[in-house]
C-alpha cells in the first residue's frame, strides 16, 4: 500500500513538473520580459478594441500559443491592431506551430529564425486575410517528404502555377486575392510567395531594391533561409535550383537591397533602423560588394551638427529618392553600406539644408554643410553613374534549364485553365439580359474584374430597383482592381448609405467624391452606415452646414501616432473609429470617409494628399496641423516642352515637381494626371519654394539632371521650360548589318520590314517580367512609334506563344509591329553582326539605324527601353 502511494506521489509531482515546464515558444527569460513590457504598451494603445483583441487570453492556450500571440500583438503595425481581431490571430498562430509540426525541417529551424520569418503574418503593407492555413492545407501533401530546398522550389512552382507577373496600382493585394485575380505586380508577387512559404513553415522574407541605380524602376523577390542559411529566388518565377533568378545580373548594380523584420531582431545583417516594433536590415552585401561611406554634417561656421536628418537618395523616377533616412551621430556622422554608385546625400535642420553628391568609387566621405534655405533659386547640373554592370555565369546545365522551362509551359497551361473559368462575353450578356442592365457595361465591368466576377455579379443582383442607375457609375468610380478583390458588402454598403436625390443638380461628381467607398490605397470595407449610426442627425446637420466640424471632431476624439503604423498600409475608416488613434494619412482617409457618409462631397488632393471637401462651388482644403501662409491662394506654374528635347518629358520619367517639407524636397503626385499629359501644362499650385527635378537617362543607366530651384509667388505665373540635357557623345556601335541580306532574310519567313527609317528588332519570351516591360513601353509610347514609321520585328521562341501573344496585346501595340519566331531569324546569325557576346538573357533588343550599324543593344531586364529607342531615332 505504502508502495502505491509512493508511486502515486511521484507520479503527481511529475505530471506538475511537467505542466510548470511546458515549452515557451520564446526560451530567453530576458527577451520574454522584453516583448511583455512591448505587449502592455500595445493593450494600452488598443484599449477601445480590448474586447475585440485580447479576449482571446482568456481560451486555453498553452504557454507556446500565448507567448506567439503576445509577440504578434507585441510587435504589430497599429493598422493590424485597429482592423483584425483575437481570433485571426491565434488562427495564425496554431497554423505556424502545425507547419512547424508537420515537416521535417521544422525542427531544424533557430527558434529566432522562426520567430521573425515565419510566425509573423504580415508580410508587407497587403490586406491580411486566411491565406496561412489555406495555403498550408493545399501545400501539405504537395511537399512532404521533399528536403527543404525542394519544398521551396516547389512551393514557388505553386505559386507561378497560380500567379504570373502584371503590373497595377501601388495597393497591395492580399495573397489570396492575388492568387484569384491569376497575375500580380512583384510586390503581390513576393508578398503571396512569402506567405506560401511561412505557411509551410519555410522562413522567408520579401527582399526589395527601393530603386533600382541604372533604371527607372524598383523590384521585391524572396529570401528564403533553408539548411542554415538564406538564398534567393524570383517570387512566381521558378528557376532549377535556389539563388536563381532574371534580376541576379541587375542585383549586382543595385545601391541598396533591404527588408522589414518583424519584431525586435538581432541577426547578423546590416542594421538600417532599429524601431520599438520592427528591425529595418541591409541585404545588400548577399548579392555584390558594397563599401560603408560616411556623410559629416557641419554648419557654415564648421561646426560638425549632431542629431539632424540627412537622407541617402538616390535618383529614380524623376527624383532622388531617399534610400536610407536617419540622423547624424553625436560627431555629425551618418553612414550607409551601399553600392559602387552615385548617390545624393541631403541634409536639412531648422531653416537650413544642404546637399551633396557622394562617388562611392572615388571616396568613403562626403561633407554636407547646411547653407541653403528655401529663398535659394537658381539651377544646378550634376551627373550620376550607376555601378558597373557585371557579367554572372549560368549555374545549370542545359538540360535543367530545359526541363524546367518545359514545366513552366505545364504550369502557364493550368493557369490559362482556371483563368478560362473567368466569366466569357455570352454568357455576361445572358446574365445582363435577367440583371435587366447594359449587356455592354456589365461585360467590360466583369471582364476586368476575371475570377471576382461572382461578386459583382452578387452586388448587381442585390441592388434595389430604385438604385439601379448607380450601379454602373459606382463600379466604374472604383479602380480596377478593386474590381478584382472588392466584395458586395462593400458596394452595397455604398449604394444604399447615400443620398442620391442631391446627384442630378450637383456641378461636381457625386459618385465619385460621396458614393466611391475608395479614397486612396486603404483596404476596403464597408463604413459609411457604419459612420453614419455613429453620429447624431443635429451633428451630420450642423457638419453638413459647416464641414470644418468634422476636422475639429477628428482633432478632438482621434490621437496621432506618426511611428506606430509602420506598415504604411492604411487604416480603414472603420478601424480609425475603433481605434481612436492613426497616422496622419490614415487619419486624412478617415475625413474624407466621415464627409462622404454624412453626404459631404470629399477627396484626397491628387498632387499633395491634402484632405478636402466640397462646398460652395469650391474644393476647400482641411489643414490638421498649422496650415501654411497663404494656404487659400494659389500660384500658376506654367510648364513647356522644350523643342529640342529628343523625347517629351514625361512626369515620374524624365521629372517631378517637388514642395519643401521641412528642408527635404517631397515630389507632388501628378503620376497619370491630365494635367501633365500635355503641354504646355497649367498647375495650380500653392504658393511656396519649389525644385523641379528633369533627368535623361542614358543607355549606359548615366543620368543627366538639372535640378532648379524657385519660389511661387501667390497669385502669379511662373513660366518654366523643360529642357532634358543632352549627351554630346556619338551613338554607340554594337555591330553591323548588311541591310538587303537582313531584309532578305525576313522577307523569306514572311516578315516584309521597311529600313528606310531603321529598324528595332526584339528576341522575346513574352511570359518573362523583362519582356512584359518592354511590352508594356511600345505601348505606352505606341503613338511615338507609329509616326518614327520604322519596322519593328516582335520574335518569339514560338508560333504558338506569338499567336497567343498577338491575341492578348496585339490590338494595343504600335501598327508598324510585325511578328515572327526565333526561327525566322536565328541567335545563330544575330551572333556574326553582334560585336559582344549574347548571354541569352531576355528580352534581346536591337536599334539597327538605315545604314545598318547596330545603335542600340540590350539583352534581359531593362526599364525604359521604349524612351532610350525613341531618343536614338529622333536624335
Amino acid at each position: 500500500m505504502k508502495s502505491l502511494i509512493t508511486l502515486f506521489l511521484v507520479f503527481t509531482l511529475f505530471v506538475s513538473l511537467s505542466c510548470n515546464q511546458e515549452e515557451h515558444f520564446i526560451s530567453d527569460p530576458q527577451y520574454r520580459k522584453k516583448v511583455k513590457e512591448q505587449f502592455d504598451k500595445q493593450v494600452e494603445i488598443a484599449a477601445t478594441r480590448s474586447d475585440t483583441l485580447f479576449n482571446i487570453f482568456d481560451q486555453d492556450l498553452s504557454t507556446e500559443e500565448e507567448e506567439a500571440l503576445e509577440f504578434l500583438y507585441a510587435y504589430m503595425s497599429l493598422n493590424d491592431l485597429a482592423d483584425y481581431n483575437g481570433e485571426f490571430f491565434l488562427k495564425n498562430v496554431r497554423s505556424s506551430l502545425a507547419a512547424r509540426d508537420t515537416f521535417s525541417w521544422g525542427k531544424t529551424v533557430p527558434e529566432e529564425i522562426f520567430r521573425h520569418f515565419v510566425l509573423p503574418v504580415r508580410v508587407n503593407n497587403e490586406n491580411l486575410d486566411s491565406s496561412r492555413w489555406v495555403f498550408f492545407a493545399e501545400l501539405k501533401d504537395r511537399i512532404k517528404g521533399m528536403s527543404m530546398k525542394e519544398a521551396a522550389l516547389e512551393v514557388n512552382h505553386w505559386c507561378h502555377e497560380n500567379v504570373i507577373y502584371k503590373g497595377s496600382d501601388i495597393r497591395t493585394s492580399s495573397p489570396l486575392a492575388t492568387v484569384k485575380t491569376a497575375f500580380g505586380r512583384c510586390g503581390e508577387e513576393s508578398t503571396l510567395t512569402t506567405a506560401a512559404m511561412r505557411a509551410v513553415g519555410i522562413p522567408a522574407r520579401q527582399c526589395y531594391t527601393p530603386r533600382w541605380a541604372h533604371c527607372d524602376d524598383n523590384h521585391a523577390w524572396v529570401e528564403v533561409w533553408a539548411d542554415g542559411g538564406w538564398h534567393y529566388l524570383g517570387a512566381c518565377e521558378p528557376e532549377p535550383e535556389l539563388d536563381m533568378g532574371w534580376f541576379t545580373g541587375p542585383v549586382k548594380q543595385a545601391m541598396l537591397v533591404n527588408t522589414n523584420v518583424f519584431g525586435d531582431y538581432n541577426g547578423p545583417e546590416d542594421i538600417l533602423l532599429k524601431d520599438e516594433r520592427y528591425t529595418r536590415i541591409n541585404i545588400l552585401p548577399n548579392y555584390t560588394e558594397t563599401k560603408r561611406i560616411y556623410a559629416v554634417v557641419s554648419s557654415t561656421t564648421s561646426k560638425r551638427l549632431a542629431n539632424t536628418d540627412i537622407e541617402f537618395q538616390l535618383y529614380n523616377y524623376g527624383e532622388f529618392y531617399p534610400l536610407l533616412r536617419t540622423k547624424t551621430d553625436k560627431n555629425g556622422i551618418a553612414s550607409i553600406l551601399t553600392g559602387y554608385g552615385d548617390l545624393m546625400v541631403w541634409a536639412a535642420r531648422g531653416k537650413k539644408f544642404g546637399f551633396a553628391k557622394a562617388d562611392v568609387r572615388q571616396s568613403d566621405t562626403v561633407f554636407v554643410i547646411l547653407e541653403l534655405t528655401e529663398t535659394v533659386v537658381g539651377s544646378l547640373d550634376i551627373d550620376f553613374v550607376p555601378p558597373v554592370k557585371q557579367e554572372v555565369s549560368n549555374q545549370v546545365t542545359d538540360s535543367m534549364q530545359t526541363a524546367n522551362s518545359e514545366r513552366l509551359k505545364f504550369e502557364d497551361h493550368l493557369r490559362a485553365s482556371y483563368e478560362a473559368t473567368f466569366i466569357d462575353s455570352s454568357k455576361a450578356y445572358r446574365l445582363a439580359k435577367t440583371l435587366k442592365v447594359d449587356p455592354v457595361k456589365l461585360w467590360h465591368v466583369l471582364k476586368q474584374s476575371r475570377g471576382n466576377w461572382r461578386e459583382i455579379i452578387d452586388f448587381v443582383s442585390e441592388t434595389p430597383d430604385s438604385l439601379r442607375q448607380w450601379i454602373f457609375p459606382l463600379l466604374d468610380a472604383v479602380s480596377e482592381k478593386d474590381l478584382r478583390d472588392i466584395n458586395p458588402e462593400v458596394l452595397l454598403d455604398a449604394i444604399m448609405s447615400t443620398n442620391t436625390h442631391q446627384f442630378t443638380s450637383s456641378p461636381v461628381d457625386l459618385v465619385m467624391y460621396t458614393m466611391n467607398p475608395r479614397v486612396d490605397n486603404e483596404w476596403l470595407k464597408p463604413y459609411l452606415s457604419y459612420l453614419k449610426d455613429k453620429f447624431s442627425n443635429s451633428f451630420i446637420r450642423d457638419a453638413r452646414l459647416n464641414p470644418e466640424k468634422v476636422s475639429k471632431w477628428i482633432n478632438i476624439n482621434i490621437k496621432i501616432d506618426k511611428k506606430a503604423n509602420y506598415s504604411k498600409a492604411p487604416i480603414t475608416p472603420v478601424g480609425v473609429y475603433e481605434l481612436t488613434m492613426a497616422d496622419p494619412h490614415s487619419r486624412d482617409i478617415f475625413f474624407v470617409a466621415l464627409c462622404r457618409s454624412f453626404g459631404i462631397p470629399a477627396r484626397l488632393e491628387q498632387a499633395t494628399k491634402t484632405p478636402q471637401y466640397y462646398q460652395d462651388s469650391l474644393w476647400k482644403k482641411v489643414y490638421f496641423e498649422a496650415p501654411p501662409e497663404e494656404s487659400e491662394r494659389n500660384s500658376t506654374l506654367v510648364l513647356r516642352n522644350d523643342p529640342l528635347n529628343s523625347v517629351k518629358p514625361e512626369y515620374y520619367i524624365n521629372y517631378t515637381i517637388e514642395q519643401n517639407k521641412d528642408g527635404f524636397y517631397r515630389s507632388m503626385d501628378y503620376e497619370n494626371s491630365p494635367l501633365v499629359k500635355n503641354f504646355p501644362s497649367i498647375l495650380e499650385l500653392p504658393p511656396g519654394p519649389v525644385l523641379i527635378v528633369l533627368g535623361n537617362r542614358l543607355a549606359d543607366g548615366t543620368v543627366m539632371t538639372r535640378i532648379t530651384f524657385f519660389k511661387l509667388i501667390a497669385d502669379k505665373a511662373t513660366h518654366l521650360p523643360l529642357t532634358l540635357r543632352q549627351s554630346l557623345k556619338p551613338p554607340p556601335m554594337f555591330g553591323v548589318f548588311v541591310m538587303t541580306e537582313l531584309k532578305n532574310d525576313l522577307q523569306k519567313a514572311g516578315i516584309d520590314i521597311e529600313t528606310t527609317n531603321g529598324l528595332i528588332m526584339s528576341w522575346m519570351k513574352p511570359n518573362q517580367e523583362p519582356t512584359k516591360h518592354l511590352v508594356a513601353d511600345l505601348q505606352r509610347k505606341a503613338r511615338e512609334f507609329e509616326e518614327w514609321n520604322g519596322s519593328i520585328v516582335l520574335l518569339f521562341p514560338t508560333r504558338e506563344e506569338m499567336d497567343l501573344f498577338i491575341q492578348r496585346e496585339g490590338e494595343t501595340l504600335p501598327g508598324n509591329v510585325q511578328y515572327g519566331t526565333h526561327a525566322d531569324y536565328s541567335f545563330g546569325k544575330l551572333f556574326y553582326s553582334l560585336d559582344i557576346p549574347l548571354t541569352n538573357k531576355y528580352p534581346v533588343v536591337l536599334y539597327i539605324n538605315p545604314n545598318g550599324i547596330i545603335n542600340y543593344f540590350t539583352e534581359g531586364y531593362r526599364i525604359g527601353i521604349g524612351d532610350e529607342l525613341l531618343k536614338l531615332i529622333n536624335r
